[in-house]
């Protein structure tokens, strides 16, 4: 009879794979920004930015730097609060009742993660701009041109792209926890004589509140880093943190000014993410204690009237803007003083016409995006073996938690100080290999922690039991666990690939010239106007970035 196996050697190398998952993560993550740190100290860019600068040019330049991230905080901040706001009725919609569209409302949660932001900005322009689809509606009721006061390009308008862009967040978030928490709670203080309200505040609101807090501060984050969105939007009232890092970039060369802002952008970070972190292990008991989702009730009438109304909202004001580019890229111009038809000619001249831009964009984008998913996924998965070799030891329970802290690390760093990072480190002629780096670590935090989840989840039994009948540890961890968590590691890839392949601030970032993704064309043609066009190269981008509607939703609960 065989000697019973010890799993995986856990008990003698555990808390040492615990280290070198540390090691290997912090290097992964931390290579570009010495990287950067080192080059723009050094004496040629320290040169360039002006180290001789006067008392008053730092007083002044300090003084600049609060204003933009004063400016930056109150855009997230407010960006935050309406997203709640408007996610928040549909997270208890979907948590309570059954009807037509739910699965359909809980999969927008996939939108923020999926849909490029200069697609997004593309969308809203076409939908609430000067000629959009809303002024002709608002024109339509009133039987009148409707006055158009450029709304769209103020601070308020600002907040509405980022609120309707990363309300589904928390419709996925907290929904996901609301429908586990038993209605039974709010009866029972209901029958101590408390009111609807008081009810909901003492047996609903208090188990709510980690997964609100989560939501938010995901919301917040993104929000936060906001580059593309507050350049075209948010330029007359205000700049952010990454906006001014990439004029420091790319147009001043000053590394020095751009430091400055990218350590105050990651300080805030980092505050952000312990607070994401700590919500989301606050969060975990609920759902564990709770157990399964609850049966979902058929509406009442005053709730279905609420479901259509909830829905009309989120069709015009969401839904519309995308829907807008779909039916613009098909809207083909016959003359300059012509109206449009329906055809393919958006398409055919970006096929066809001066320089055919449009497949070689997407052999481009193929061929990045797809590298920088497998890069991203291997680190993934290699930071999740060592995380679930450190669990499986049974010690370092304070190892894993900063392991899984680490995991978070590129979320707290600029993606302009990521990429140029990396480009200092590559060699002239390999500029494509810091760009798919940068993208691959931008990518690398999501599908760690999907695969790390999906790791830990499985039960240790089966891989003992493997090994029990001779199976080495590799054998054992190929045939069990990667085989049962495989799924998991192509919906994370899948999802790597959307990520980066809807990315325009790092190729924007490293040069416009040097390639040409389909988010950089496409940002080409909206900054020339030539939004019909624009739209079907969106479009063909949105289908291709769009699997993600397609994963798991398991992949997006560990977001």
């Amino acid at each position: 009879m065989p000697a019973q196996p010890r799993i995986w050697s856990m008990k003698t190398s555990g808390f040492s794979a615990a280290y070198l998952a540390a090691v290997f993560m912090a290097l992964f993550s931390l290579i570009p920004v010495i990287s950067y740190i080192w080059n723009s100290f050094s004496a040629q860019n320290a040169g360039a930015a002006g180290l001789g600068k006067s008392a008053e040019g730092i007083a002044e330049a300090l003084t600049m730097a609060l204003r933009v991230l004063g400016f930056t905080l109150m855009q997230a901040l407010a960006s935050t609060a309406l997203a709640l706001m408007v996610g928040l009725p549909g997270a208890w919609l979907t948590a309570r009742y059954r009807f037509p569209g739910r699965k359909l409302l809980r999969a927008l949660a996939a939108i923020p993660f999926s849909t490029p932001p200069i697609l997004v900005v593309l969308a809203f322009i076409l939908f609430y701009g000067k000629q959009g689809f809303f002024q002709w509606f608002r024109g339509a009721i009133t039987g009148s041109p409707a006055e158009y006061r450029g709304f769209l390009y103020s601070f308020g308008g600002l907040v509405l792209v980022h609120a309707f862009y990363n309300f589904p967040v928390v419709i996925h978030q907290v929904g996901a926890v609301w429908e586990r928490i038993p209605v039974s709670r709010e009866e029972t203080a209901r029958t101590l004589g408390a009111g609807k309200m008081k009810a909901f505040m003492t047996g609903t609101l208090p188990w709510l509140l980690p997964s609100m807090g989560q939501a938010a501060g995901v919301i917040f984050l993104y929000c936060f880093f906001s580059f593309t969105i507050v350049l075209v939007f948010g330029g007359r009232y205000g700049s952010t943190l990454e906006v001014e890092i990439f004029r420091a970039l790319r147009y001043q060369g000053d590394y020095l000014t751009a430091l400055m802002f990218a350590l105050m952008e990651s300080s805030v970070a980092l505050a952000l993410l312990w607070f994401i972190q700590r919500m989301s292990r606050a969060s975990h008991p609920v759902s564990r204690d709770f157990g399964q989702a609850k049966a979902l009730k058929s509406p009442k009438p005053a709730i279905s009237w609420a479901i259509i109304l909830y829905s009309l909202l989120i069709m015009v004001f969401f839904i519309g803007p995308l829907v807008s580019v779909a039916v613009e890229a098909f809207r083909v111009q016959r003359s300059m003083a012509g109206g449009k038809v329906f055809g393919l000619g958006n398409f055919l001249r970006l096929l066809k016409g001066f320089q055919a831009p449009l497949l070689p964009a997407i052999i481009t984008t193929l061929a990045l995006s797809g590298s920088a998913a497998i890069l991203a996924t291997l680190a993934g998965l290699v930071s999740a073996v060592f995380s679930l070799w450190s669990m499986r030891s049974g010690r370092g329970s304070r190892m894993r938690q900063w392991l899984h802290a680490l995991q978070w690390i590129p979320m707290a760093v600029s993606p302009a100080v990521l990429a140029y990072g990396w480009l200092f480190m590559s060699p002239p002629s390999a500029f494509r290999l810091s760009l798919i780096f940068a993208q691959a670590l931008i990518a690398w935090p999501f599908v760690a922690r999907a695969i790390t989840a999906s790791l830990e989840s499985l039960d240790p039994r089966t891989h003992e039991a493997a090994r029990t009948l001779g199976a080495s540890p590799t054998r054992a961890f190929l045939s069990i666990e990667l085989k049962t968590a495989a799924p998991s590691v192509a919906s994370a890839a899948a999802f790597a690939f959307a990520i980066s392949a809807g990315d325009v601030n790092v190729p924007l970032m490293l040069g416009l010239g040097e390639v040409e993704t389909l988010p950089l064309l496409l940002y080409r043609l909206v900054a020339a106007y030539r939004f019909n066009e624009a739209c079907a190269a969106g479009l063909v981008l949105a289908l291709m970035t769009g699997m993600v509607f397609l994963l798991k939703e398991k992949v997006l609960d560990v977001i």
